[in-house]
C-alpha cells in the first residue's frame, strides 16, 4: 500500500463547494498528495484541519463547550451536525427503550432502512448492529441512553465496508454505557475486556463521530481498525470517554484523521498500528483534555507501538494533559519513527514518556 509519511488533506482545495459544504469524497493521487505535503506549511496544514471540521456546518449547531481554553491553536466551542434524511426512531420497529427489553434487534432494522433518530429512553443493546452501507446517521436526543448489560467481547455499532469503502457515517450526540469497566476499574485480566461499542472494520472514511459520552467500555471505545486501509478523514470531535482503561478513541491503519476537543478521562487518545505496512500520516490529535481517573491513567500518543512502523506524519499539538497518572507517550518503542509533538501542556504530575 502508498503509504504517505507527512500530513496532508484528504481533500483537494476544489471539493468543497461555494456554501464550504464537502462534495463526495474521493482519495487524492499519491503524486498529488505527497506535492501538496511539500508546499503545506504548518499554518496551512492547520487551515486544512479547521476546514474538514467546517465542512460540517450544515444545520443545528450544538454548543458542547471546548474541554481546553479558548485561544488561538484551539478556537472552536462547538459542533455542527449534519442534518437527518426522514429519520425514523428504533421504536418504529419494536424497540421499548425501557431499560429491561433488549432493542438490538429493532434498532438493526432501523438502522436498515435509513437515518435515525433516538427519542429519550434507556435502550439496551447487547448484540451487535452492523451497518454495510454509505452516509446513514445516527443521532441520539437529550435524554437518551445506549447501554450494553453483557461483556462478551462484541461491539454494539460495526461499520463493515468488507472488500468495499464506507464514506460519510455518523454518530451524535448519543450517551454510551458499558458492562465491563465500572468503576473503580475491575481487574485487567477478567474476561469480556474487548467490548468496543463503535467499531468501523476496513476502508471506512469521514466518519462524524461528534458530541457522544461513552463510559464503562474496556479496550476501545472508538475504534477504526482491521487490515491496513483504515479509511481516511474520521473525525472525533467534543466527545467524553470516561473509564476505559485502555483507549477510548484509537486510529489503526488510518490516514488524515482527527481527534480534537475531546475529554478524556480514565483513558488513552492515540494511534497504534499492528504493521509496519499500515497506512499512517497526517492524523491530528489536538486541543484535547487528558486526566485519570480512578486507577486508570490517562495518555495521548501520535503512535508508539509496531514494530518499525513510521509514525512521523502525525501531529499531537495543544493538549492539555494534566494530573497524577497522566503522561504524553513519544518515544517509539518497537524502533519505528515518531510523530510530532508540538505544544502540549503536561502539568501537575503529568510526564512527557521519552523524547523523539
Amino acid at each position: 500500500m502508498t503509504r504517505h509519511d507527512e500530513p496532508m488533506p484528504s481533500q483537494r482545495p476544489d471539493e468543497y463547494d461555494e456554501k464550504g459544504a464537502m462534495r463526495p469524497w474521493r482519495p487524492l493521487p499519491a503524486r498529488r498528495t505527497r506535492r501538496l505535503t511539500s508546499i503545506l506549511s504548518g499554518r496551512s496544514r492547520r487551515a486544512v484541519a479547521l476546514t474538514w471540521l467546517l465542512a460540517w456546518v450544515c444545520e443545528g449547531a450544538f454548543a458542547q463547550g471546548s474541554p481546553v481554553p479558548r485561544t488561538s491553536q484551539c478556537p472552536l466551542t462547538s459542533f455542527t451536525a449534519p442534518p437527518l434524511f426522514h429519520p425514523n426512531d428504533p421504536r418504529v420497529f419494536g424497540a421499548k427503550c425501557d431499560g429491561v427489553t433488549d432493542d438490538s434487534a429493532a434498532f438493526q432494522k432501523a438502522i436498515n432502512a435509513g437515518d435515525v433518530k433516538v427519542a429519550a429512553g434507556t435502550c439496551l443493546i447487547n448484540k451487535t448492529v452492523t451497518v454495510r452501507v454509505s452516509q446513514r446517521r445516527l443521532e441520539c436526543a437529550p435524554g437518551t441512553l445506549l447501554k450494553r448489560t453483557v461483556s462478551d467481547a462484541e461491539s454494539m455499532f460495526l461499520y463493515d465496508a468488507g472488500n468495499g469503502a464506507l464514506i460519510g457515517n455518523s454518530i451524535v450526540n448519543c450517551n454510551f454505557e458499558g458492562a465491563n469497566s465500572p468503576e473503580p476499574v475491575i481487574d485487567f485480566q477478567a474476561p469480556g475486556h474487548w467490548d468496543i461499542p463503535v467499531l468501523t472494520r476496513g476502508n471506512v472514511s469521514n466518519f462524524l463521530f461528534a458530541g457522544n459520552t461513552m463510559k464503562q467500555f474496556f479496550g476501545q471505545s472508538f475504534f477504526q481498525t482491521t487490515g491496513d486501509n483504515g479509511g481516511s478523514g474520521d473525525r472525533v470531535i467534543f466527545n467524553t470517554f470516561m473509564n476505559c482503561p485502555l483507549y477510548g478513541p484509537a486510529f489503526v491503519g488510518h490516514m488524515n484523521g482527527y481527534i480534537g476537543y475531546n475529554r478524556v478521562m480514565g483513558c488513552m487518545a492515540g494511534i497504534e498500528n499492528d504493521h509496519a505496512t499500515d497506512n499512517t500520516g497526517g492524523n491530528i490529535l489536538e486541543c484535547n483534555k487528558i486526566t485519570a481517573s480512578n486507577g486508570a491513567s490517562g495518555n495521548i500518543t501520535g503512535g508508539v507501538q509496531g514494530k518499525n512502523t513510521n509514525y512521523s506524519g502525525n501531529i499531537v499539538r495543544y493538549n492539555l494533559i494534566t494530573g497524577k497518572n497522566t503522561g504524553i507517550l513519544q518515544k517509539h518503542e518497537e524502533g519505528g519513527r515518531d510523530a510530532q509533538y508540538i505544544g502540549n501542556s503536561c502539568i501537575d504530575g503529568c510526564r512527557v514518556k521519552g523524547n523523539p
